[in-house]
Parts: structure tokens; sequence; C-alpha cells
């Protein structure tokens, strides 16, 4: 049977140099989603946020969360013939 032999320093040294790299990586990403989006937390609602999460019942929390349950996306019924039947009750509380 043959005995292993114990990592040498070379060997140990290249193992951390690895895990530094691999924690540059994180940090150079992490970096540039939060460079990409920060800009937005100060911005105003656009395009169809205003339907959608300003204006919407089921998400400043006028309408009860059974209704929630019961409305589209947008708001209204899903029974009702103008729904757009984009069914996300966990975006939609959320939002909430």
């Amino acid at each position: 049977m043959k005995r292993r032999s114990l990592p040498t320093v070379r060997e140990e040294s290249r193992g951390i140099s690895l895990c530094n790299s691999d924690l540059a990586i994180y940090v150079i990403v992490t970096a540039t989603a939060v460079f990409s989006y920060v800009n937005s937390l100060n911005g105003d609602f656009v395009h169809d946020d205003i339907p959608a999460i300003v204006t919407n019942g089921d998400v400043i929390g006028t309408n009860s969360l059974k209704q929630l349950l019961l409305n589209d996306f947008w708001g209204t019924p899903m029974a009702d013939p103008s729904s757009h039947k984009s069914y996300r009750p966990l975006t939609t509380l959320s939002f909430r």
C-alpha cells in the first residue's frame, strides 16, 4: 500500500491564491451588479409601473388578500373580459 504524502508548502499556497482569485471574481461581479442598478434607486416609476404598482389596489392595500388572489397582475378580476389574465399573486404580494 502506497502512503500518501503531505501537501507541500507550494501546493498549499496555490490553494490560497485560488481562494483569493475566487473572492476577487465574486467581488467584481457583485460590484458590477450594484453599479449597474444603483442609479435606479432614486428614479421615478416609468412605463407600466403606474398601473401595476402606484394605482393597483392589490399593491397599495385597498383590496383584501382574498381579492388579490382573484385578480390578475394589474388588479382586474380574472373573470372580467378586460382582464389581461396574467395571474402573478406572489409578484403582487412582493410589491405590497
